[in-house]
């Protein structure tokens, strides 16, 4: 559908927030729920409330709101069917929605169809409590007999209080603590299936004192008096014939349920789809307005879907009108727009790893992009092997498959061990060894002042663009001061890049293209520009400045230092990168030592092998976690905090989507 279709490509790869539009629908019941229907195929609709919508209080006065679902009921009924026969639910299709398809017909069909089951489970349930109590006089009645007691003389019994029945075999243990210092004897009739059967003895006076402390173990009882009475006026076999009847008897309610869904299973498939398709339209529906006939219903859609939604309510809904608002144009400017993302396959798993920190605000930058390309150039830095990066991708890729890992996250460590082995071929590192294939580009520990340089370098790349992408979201949000002004706007870039490159000068001893004072001037002029931001927006750009605001003193010029001292941080934290590239070298070579160390022990050979083995498995575990960790600290701390806020709400559309299993939980509850 166009609803699915992508976007232009550099929307893919720049701004994967797509634009939303909040749209209101009026129209009649019929009309209005088939425009449902098919917004719930499309699943592009996400419904508004139209307290919202409607700033207009005595027109809202006006217009009637239904909140709840009635068709949950229905299907939770309907789900009944195929619980009652222990089959699986069917996958439920989209049923045409007609005028006659009312409510009240389809709850009446819904109880002609299991008021039936309900009346079988009713007396399955009766006869399987049967079943149980006669179960437990079998086991009293052998239990007398294997103790030679008379149930007619306990029937005569006055002098003592009898009480008969099960509980757990921990909760037996513990009553038999309890009873050492109370007037109370219990004795252990059977046990199996973890649960013993008991008969326990007490004085009259005790009575109220033994049932409290049978109820604290949970202790399950029968009528004493009415089991031994069974027992003196049944024989055992009798007792038995009885339980074999009752068995056939719920076999038969069992089987009943099962045929009743296999004669009318296309029907029944039929219904309960029909009761799922209106479940989804009232739901898409919910806080919907209504006034005599007429149905009101706002929400958002993705602007692409606009055209799609027109021209079905041109051929297929006439009487329906549709309108249509921007954010800007809503009459609250509180309301939340959602943010709904779109991006490429491989990206789209890079979201979770933004949304882990917060989700995109609508009309922000997204970075899911930029996440996906330094994530894995920073993972695969520090977690550069051959040998280690195939084995992570191939232990993401098997929990992947077996679903003991989610999809994003499982694509997210495939990637980052891609990377891995790239870098190992560029460092010639192959589980640890650094002598079986030839670096192509440099040896972590042969090119350590490379490796720290390498880092500063990228660190230096990476803050400089997070400041043009705050930058650009300035820009966007015409906050021009901020823009020019800013110690994380084009002041604080300049800044940032004349200090790096007079401190790369100093430590290089590289003469500068300039005198020093000019470049000790520039950064005193840019500083000023930060301490006076506001000030120089109000004069140079007229732009009215928040009463907030600390117009260039006060606390702002602690932020003005915060920002410089985040320069020298940030930049200084990309060292890391080198740092567990060259701790995951000295691993290697932790687990080399070990291993020629137990070479000239006695079994030596096979002791090598599995400290090798196990040492690269600690390497691949252990530290894969923790440069995955600094891979996401990097990421949340240096990157997202030059220019990324997130605090957004995410879109979440009325969908045709499978739940029968949340119905079949539900019930089981």
């Amino acid at each position: 559908s166009l609803f699915n279709a992508p976007s232009d490509t550099g929307r893919c790869f720049v701004l994967a927030i797509i634009k939303m539009l909040a749209v209101t629908l009026i129209g009649p019941k019929d009309e209005m729920e088939y425009v449902a229907n098919q917004m719930i195929l499309l699943g592009g609709f996400q419904p508004l409330s139209l307290d919202l919508i409607l700033g207009d209080r005595a027109l809202r006065s006006k217009v009637k709101t239904a909140t709840d679902n009635p068709y949950d009921e229905l299907l939770s009924e309907m789900g009944y069917v195929w619980q009652a026969a222990g089959d699986i639910l069917p996958e439920p299709y989209p049923v045409p929605v007609t005028k006659e398809q009312t409510y009240e017909k389809m709850r009446a069909e819904v109880h002609r169809v299991t008021e039936k089951l309900h009346l079988w489970a009713e007396r399955k349930s009766s006869l399987q409590e049967e079943v149980d109590k006669l179960k437990a006089i079998l086991v009293c009645a052998d239990a007398l007999v294997k103790n030679k007691m008379d149930p007619k003389e306990l029937l005569d019994t006055e002098s003592l209080v009898m009480y008969f029945g099960k509980l757990s075999d921990d909760n037996f243990k513990r009553l038999e603590e309890s009873i050492q210092s109370v007037p109370m004897l219990v004795m252990k009739l059977d046990s199996w299936h973890q649960e013993t059967w008991m008969l326990a003895f007490a004085i009259p006076e005790y009575r109220e004192g033994a049932e409290k402390l049978l109820d604290s173990v949970y202790f399950k009882g029968y009528s004493i008096e009415e089991v031994l009475k069974t027992i003196s006026d049944n024989p055992m076999e009798a007792l038995q014939r009885r339980i074999e009847n009752k068995l056939k008897a719920i076999d038969g309610l069992s089987k009943a349920a099962k045929n009743f869904l296999n004669e009318r299973r296309k029907d029944l498939e039929r219904l309960y789809s029909s009761v799922y398709t209106m479940q989804r339209i009232y739901d898409l529906c919910r806080g919907r307005g209504e006034i005599g006939d007429i149905y009101v219903l706002s929400g958002w859609i993705p602007e692409d879907m606009l055209v799609q939604l027109k021209d079905l309510i041109e051929h297929q809904a006439p009487k329906t009108t549709i309108m249509v608002e921007e954010e800007k144009n809503l009459p609250y400017s509180e309301i939340r727009v959602p943010t709904y993302l779109r991006n490429l396959p491989l990206v789209r798993a890079f979201q979770h790893v933004v949304a882990m920190y917060s989700l995109p605000s609508y009309g922000e930058i997204d970075p899911s992009f930029f996440v996906a390309v330094t994530f894995c150039l920073f993972f695969g830095f520090m977690f550069g092997d051959v040998g280690h990066g195939l084995v992570l991708g191939l232990v993401a890729h098997l929990l992947q498959k077996k679903r003991k890992m989610s999809k994003s996250l499982g694509t997210v460590l495939k990637a980052a061990a891609c990377s891995s082995v790239i870098f190992g071929f560029l460092y010639g590192s192959i589980f640890g060894f650094e002598d079986i294939i030839p670096a192509v580009w440099m040896s972590p520990m042969r090119d350590m002042g490379k490796m720290l340089s390498l880092s500063l370098i990228i660190g230096v790349s990476i803050v400089t663009f997070g400041m043009i992408l705050n930058m650009i979201v300035c820009y966007r949000q015409r906050d021009f001061g901020r823009m020019l002004f800013d110690g994380r706007g084009m002041a604080g870039l300049f800044f940032y890049l004349t200090a790096a490159w007079a401190i790369y000068a100093a430590m290089t001893h590289k003469p500068l293209p300039v005198p020093g004072w000019l470049i000790a001037l520039l950064l005193c002029i840019l500083l000023g520009c930060m301490v006076l931001r506001d000030l120089l927006a109000r004069i140079l750009l007229k732009e009215r400045v928040s009463a907030s605001s600390n117009e260039g003193g006060g606390l702002y010029i602690f932020e003005v230092f915060h920002n410089l001292l985040n320069f020298l941080s940030n930049t200084i934290s990309f060292l890391r990168l080198a740092a567990f590239a060259l701790n995951h070298v000295g691993l290697s070579l932790a687990v080399f030592m070990l291993s020629d160390m137990v070479t000239s022990l006695p079994g030596g050979f096979f002791a090598k092998i599995v400290i090798l083995v196990v040492g690269n498995i600690v390497i691949i575990g252990l530290e894969g976690l923790i440069v995955f960790i600094q891979t996401l600290r990097l990421e949340y701390y240096e990157f997202f905090s030059k220019f990324y806020k997130g605090g957004g709400v995410s879109f979440k559309p009325v969908r045709w989507e499978r739940t029968g299993e949340s119905i079949s939980r539900s019930q089981n509850l």
